[in-house]
């Protein structure tokens, strides 16, 4: 029934949707065929969405996927090689060098500012300082940082020389830092001095040497006084170019938060997390080139890579904040003004958190979508966000994933009606049914 929707798309923002025109490109007429174009003809639908993206690859690949050895170990992009960082910093320092791609509000209200040219010099300057620290490919890095532009920075750095990050969440105490050091054996930890969370100092320095830092070589710190990392980065010519690297290899070892038992760390690689990853930011939550990009989460949860390098990709400018969302209490609404962020990204527990605070006295006007994910939704906080942030206007993109997919396997897409607290249809790509215990379709 009509009235069972809570969001209807208009007919101009269909035509201007990212999806729009991946899906003409393909010969589609709307979600449902183009979604059975990506799961029916995978060596179809995955180059087209490379090249709608344009995200390069220095090597074309040989073969889209290889199932020989089963589903469960399917490689993508077999034989192509690529460089995220490329892709997500590089690329738009060539294209819009005095574009801005990366700002930071910190707790006590400074803001910064990256251009995409000096990102991508700060990319290389911190990849050339590594590598002088004995980094190679496939070596383990850590980053034990607050969200701020120099944690995007690390983040590419990593992929700029084909090491793998290990990003840990920012307000972890040492027994949790230290098992994913001791898991991962990280060669080296990128690590803030210190950072703020609701108003008090948080020594993260401090934190990280009472683990003790197992196998850890080196240790970067990041002055959080000044932005800036030490001589050590600074001094680098920045004139190392990023290795061109298989598209199967090591990108991204992200933990999983340890409430089921102990933390387990999910590998992605460098091909399929970032044409995933992109996918997911350019065609649910419609994010383009130019937009403005903020998700409430840490680099220590999945979906602060997936702000990262999906921002990146699309060549949108992402907005990070220091410290908690919620505190103060409209510091949240207050950044979607001050930034006009266009996409916001948020959980559903966070809403319930900002609810009794007070409806939103700040202008959201500046907001086109909405994306959350991290548990389950109930009616009412699901609606208070849509009529009270959103203004009855902008799209809930309601996602399931989790950190071993990487992206997610249901969503909410802007194209089609919205149902409340919905997750809407299988995301592109990705082939679903409900089974019994025999496994047969019910």
């Amino acid at each position: 029934m009509a009235d069972a929707f809570i969001w209807s798309p208009s007919a101009e923002l269909v035509e201007q949707a990212n999806v729009t025109r991946l899906g003409r490109a393909l010969g589609a007429a709307d979600y449902h065929e183009l979604h059975g174009i990506s799961v029916d003809e995978p060596e179809r639908f995955w180059p087209a969405v490379v090249e709608d993206l344009g995200l390069e690859f220095s090597r074309p690949w040989d073969a889209v996927v290889d199932m020989s050895r089963g589903p469960e170990w399917a490689t993508w992009f077999v034989g192509g090689r690529l460089n995220v960082a490329r892709a997500c910093v590089h690329r738009w320092a060539a294209e819009r060098p005095d574009g801005e791609a990366l700002v930071g509000w910190s707790e006590d209200g400074r803001r910064e500012s990256l251009t995409w040219a000096e990102a991508s010099r700060q990319v290389t300057q911190l990849a050339e300082a590594l590598v002088e620290l004995g980094v190679r490919e496939g070596d383990r890095v850590a980053i034990f940082m607050p969200m701020c532009p120099a944690v995007a920075v690390a983040s590419h750095a990593c992929a700029h020389i084909g090491a793998v990050q290990v990003p840990i969440f920012s307000g972890f105490a040492a027994p949790a830092i230290a098992s994913r050091l001791e898991d991962s054996q990280a060669k080296v930890v990128l690590c803030a001095d210190w950072s703020l969370r609701r108003g008090k100092r948080i020594e993260m320095r401090e934190t990280l040497d009472e683990t003790g830092r197992f196998a850890v070589e080196h240790v970067v710190a990041w002055n959080r006084e000044t932005g800036s990392w030490p001589a050590v980065v600074t001094k680098q010519p920045a004139t190392l170019p990023p290795a061109e690297v298989d598209s199967e290899a090591p990108y991204l070892l992200a933990y999983t938060s340890g409430t089921t038992g102990t933390p387990k760390g999910a590998l992605h690689v460098q091909g399929g997390f970032l044409v995933s990853i992109a996918r997911e930011v350019a065609y649910q939550s419609d994010v383009k080139a130019g937009d403005r990009l903020h998700f409430s989460t840490d680099m220590g949860w999945i979906m602060g890579p997936w702000t990262v390098l999906g921002g990146g990709a699309v060549g949108a400018t992402v907005v990070f904040a220091e410290g908690a969302p919620d505190w103060p209490d409209d510091r949240l609404w207050n950044l979607v003004e001050t930034e006009r962020v266009t996409m916001l990204g948020l959980s559903p527990t966070l809403v319930r958190a900002l609810i009794p605070k007070g409806e939103p006295t700040a202008d959201l006007s500046s907001l086109r979508s909405l994306c959350t994910t991290g548990e389950p939704w109930n009616p009412d906080p699901y609606r208070w966000l849509f009529e009270h942030v959103g203004g009855g206007r902008a799209p809930i993109v309601n996602i399931s994933g989790g950190t071993e997919v990487g992206a997610c396997f249901l969503t909410t897409v802007i194209t089609e009606p919205i149902k409340p607290v919905a997750l809407g249809f299988p995301a592109l790509g990705l082939d679903m049914d409900v089974v019994d215990a025999e496994g047969r379709a019910v």
